[in-house]
């Protein structure tokens, strides 16, 4: 495919890297039948991917296996998952150009460019991006919410929380805690 890749366009300054992208359909999927996927390490016409170029950031969280080390000794536990976490969170502006697809609603139409301005999943730096946006939100909503705070720092492996507690109340408790945060946090 030659309509993706770092490109100028309009002769401008401003350097564009497209995204490939294709849509993924699930008929079976009770939640999201069609999904997109974006492809930041796939070579363009240069020789290089987006992810080429990203740093992929360091590690900010606890290693997966004291996660779950930690969520085998609660009594009564749960899972969950920050429902489209990363089309939650924006990207410095500056930074945009290099999130650009091309779509067209019709295919008899042009495509049309567009920005991405979220985090876009599948590029090397989301989840370092990401997760210290849940750290930041636990910074801020601390005071309010004592029990998810401590848990969020702890227990979540990017966008997935593995916790629980010694009993069915305490769990329900901290589980409704955990979702008025991240709700104060507009997630």
């Amino acid at each position: 495919m030659k309509n993706w890749g770092i490109c100028k366009k309009d002769n401008s300054d401003d350097v564009k890297y497209v995204m490939p992208h294709h849509g993924v359909y699930r008929a079976d999927s009770s939640t999201t039948k069609l999904r997109v996927v974006f492809d930041t390490s796939t070579a363009s016409a240069s020789g290089v991917s987006l992810n080429n170029y990203l740093l992929k950031g360091g590690v900010v969280q606890d290693d997966l296996f004291s996660i779950l080390l930690r969520f085998r000794k609660h009594k009564v536990v749960f899972t969950a998952d920050v429902k489209k976490m990363y089309r939650q969170i924006w990207v410095n502006p500056d930074q945009c150009n290099f999130q650009c697809i091309l779509w067209k609603n019709r295919s008899c139409e042009d495509p049309s460019l567009y920005k991405l301005l979220t985090v876009t999943y599948g590029t090397k730096s989301a989840p370092y991006l990401a997760t210290p946006v849940l750290n930041q939100l636990t910074t801020d909503e601390r005071k309010k919410f004592p029990l998810a705070s401590a848990v969020a720092l702890k227990d979540f492996y990017i966008d997935d929380v593995l916790s629980g507690a010694d009993n069915v109340s305490s769990a329900l408790k901290l589980q409704q805690e955990l979702i008025s945060r991240l709700k104060a946090g507009r997630m």
